[in-house]
């Protein structure tokens, strides 16, 4: 299943670029993934990591994940993670 969903991050279907690219992803638990993204020059500057669930209803969140990176009320910092400037949790969506 994770290799399909990170495939599906990388390899876009369209001729499109896609506005999020990955940066590279973490395993924080068997059923958590933290996915690091550059959501480009219109997002807010820095890595922004997505964290979710690679289980599940994977064409719904890669289609909502760009518009869901700039929800100011699902962003969080992690002081404890050097990777990223902010956090989105996005492992109930």
């Amino acid at each position: 299943m994770l290799p399909k969903f990170l495939r599906c991050l990388t390899s876009s279907s369209t001729e499109e670029r896609p506005r999020a690219r990955l940066c590279g992803f973490l395993f924080l638990a068997p059923d958590r993934l933290r996915l690091y993204l550059d959501a480009g020059e219109e997002a807010l500057p820095g890595i922004t990591a997505a964290d979710v669930r690679p289980g599940g209803a994977l064409t719904a969140l890669l289609a909502s994940l760009p518009s869901l990176l700039d929800e100011e009320w699902l962003t969080t910092t992690d002081a404890g993670d050097p990777h990223c400037s902010r956090v989105v949790d996005l492992t109930d969506r």
